[in-house]
């Protein structure tokens, strides 16, 4: 197979992606054991929602950690349908410097290793899918249908 420009930009796409899916398959892997162990060590206190940032997903977490201390944060992630006066449970680290607040919730917990575990298996499926266009183009003209 002759290198033309085609072949050239096919491999190269191939490595930006390999790259950016090993970096994905990493940020996961320690995403994972971060996660784990803010579990392991986080302190459970009551809280409460006192506004809303951009609506019910992204609310403003207000909560009294063990010293008596009030705290307040904003709460992002993968989350929906809070109201203003919402009793919720936040997990931080007490005898941290970040204590790292975060609402007691898969989807707040667990957003970033969701999102790289989408990244990890989508990457692969999207090239084994273009693998088989490529290899099993199919009948008919697809020229107009290129962008």
């Amino acid at each position: 197979m002759p290198l033309t420009d085609e072949v050239l930009m096919r491999r190269f796409k191939v490595l930006i992606f390999s790259i950016f899916w090993i970096g994905c398959l990493i940020g996961l892997a320690i995403s994972i054991d971060d996660t784990k162990d803010f579990l392991y060590a986080a302190v459970k206190a009551p809280g409460r929602v006192v506004a809303l940032n951009a609506g019910g997903s992204h609310p403003q977490i207000e909560y009294v950690n063990k010293k008596g201390e009030r705290a307040s944060y904003p709460q992002g992630g993968w989350i929906a349908g809070y109201k203003v006066g919402d009793r919720v449970t936040v997990l931080y680290l007490e005898y941290s410097p970040n204590p790292r607040p975060t609402i007691d919730r898969v989807g707040a917990i667990w957003f970033p290793s969701i999102l790289l575990t989408a990244f990890v298996v989508g990457i692969p499926a999207i090239g084994l899918f273009n693998l088989l266009i490529v290899k099993f183009p199919g009948k008919g003209d697809r020229s107009k249908w290129r962008i």
